[in-house]
């Protein structure tokens, strides 16, 4: 019950951060789907290409976490300080060069993405918009990924909590009052982001001073696969976005709907992952593989029960929740017509996250990238854009169940490979 215990202490922030974030996703849904359908149908076109452009600079963050829980394990407390400032000054200049370059293309893309009917002006200014937080977006993981390779998520909780709470005072007047709609979403979201950064440093300001050498060889060892993973991951998912929008504004505003349930079920798996991956990391860097065995144990039991028992209930309670993303009843309904996917992935999800955090705390990210990869070009993109022409809505939520039992699968290979972090 000890590691449970410690699993817990350190996911639940984790899982509170998440939550924060899906129900500050939820309510922006919400607010603009109430605001009118093809406000959200804005939303649901440029958010995937804004999760395309924070997931090339949030892995930066994620191998921040990695790295500092190897040193923290081994007692190592210069290099994390080292880590800590050098990372600092090199994820805002990495945000801010793919903020740029993304901003460059955005009207190209939304040109090429955007469905009849949908204000294509508009939907270019809300992705500027968000792509100006992007440079705060990685240094706030960055930050994070310090704190929380020492096991400290409590910090970054917290700091999530204040920003969601920012984000919503701010999105409820200028979406409504102010008329702004998408855009008035987009200002209020990367103001709040930017007040958060600034009070995240403030909170980590005593892992800032130091000057001393930091591991950034290391460090980018981790960071660059898993940018990788997170361009395949992520872009995949802007492809679905793309083919579920095929179908008509209200196919795109459905998958909306449900990719937010998808999404409270995926931050239990993604929380108790990352306190996995935290105490896997603390045990590599003390060499004591009998303390891995039993944390990688602990931790996948807390996660099946947690992702599965969310699941179910948000299955169950469907029609009020998706009643309460949409005032659109067709929207509704489109959503309540593929709400199987969430049972059905949620124990999918938490299988490959229980392998892919132990790949994780080794440092092997090419191995996850390598998984993310096969699973998203080789089986989901293909199986989606074939079986969406066939059956819709439905058929988008089949390919991506056959893309995750894929990666699931070529994760438990890759890490069946990896003979030294290997759990009997």
């Amino acid at each position: 019950m000890g590691r449970v215990r410690a699993v817990i202490d350190i996911a639940v922030p984790v899982v509170l951060t998440s939550a924060t974030t899906m129900v500050l996703a939820a309510t922006d849904t919400a607010l603009l789907g109430h605001y009118g359908t093809e406000a959200l149908g804005t939303v649901a076109l440029v958010l995937p290409m804004w999760i395309v452009a924070t997931a090339l600079v949030i892995p930066f963050g994620s191998a921040t976490q990695v790295v500092v829980a190897r040193l923290h394990g081994a007692g190592d407390t210069a290099g994390i300080r080292a880590l800590a400032r050098a990372g600092s000054r090199a994820t805002a200049v990495i945000g801010a060069v793919v903020a740029l370059g993304a901003g460059v293309v955005a009207p190209l893309l939304v040109r090429a993405t955007a469905p009849e009917g949908l204000d294509r002006g508009q939907a270019t200014l809300v992705l500027w918009i968000l792509l100006c937080g992007l440079p705060c977006t990685a240094v706030t993981a960055h930050l994070r990924g310090v704190l929380g390779g020492t096991g400290d998520t409590r910090t970054g909780a917290r700091n999530a909590v204040a920003v969601a709470v920012l984000n919503l005072a701010l999105a409820a007047v200028l979406i409504f009052p102010a008329g702004l709609g998408p855009i008035g979403s987009a200002l209020g979201s990367t103001a709040a982001l930017a007040a958060g950064t600034a009070g995240l440093t403030h909170s980590a300001r005593t892992l800032l001073r130091d000057t001393g050498r930091a591991p950034l060889r290391a460090w980018l060892e981790v960071a660059v696969p898993d940018v990788g993973f997170g361009l395949v991951s992520y872009g995949g998912d802007a492809v679905i976005a793309v083919l579920a929008a095929g179908a008509g504004a209200v196919s795109l505003a459905a998958h909306r709907t449900v990719s937010v349930a998808v999404s409270l079920v995926w931050m239990f798996v993604f929380g108790i992952g990352v306190a996995m991956a935290v105490l896997v990391g603390h045990s590599i860097g003390a060499d004591d593989p009998d303390e891995r065995r039993a944390v990688v144990r602990a931790g996948a039991m807390v996660m099946l029960v947690t992702a599965c028992g969310t699941a179910i209930v948000l299955a169950a309670a469907s029609p009020l929740v998706f009643a309460v993303l949409s005032g659109d009843p067709a929207v509704s309904s489109a959503a309540r017509g593929v709400v199987w996917a969430l049972p059905v992935l949620a124990p999918i999800m938490a299988v490959s996250m229980i392998y892919a955090a132990q790949l994780r705390a080794a440092g092997d990210t090419r191995g996850v990238l390598y998984a993310s990869l096969f699973s998203v070009v080789v089986v989901a993109l293909p199986a989606v854009w074939a079986l969406s022409a066939v059956a819709g809505l439905a058929g988008v939520y089949a390919g991506i169940v056959a893309g995750w039992i894929a990666r699931t699968g070529a994760t438990v290979l890759r890490w069946r490979r990896q003979t030294r972090y290997a759990v009997p």
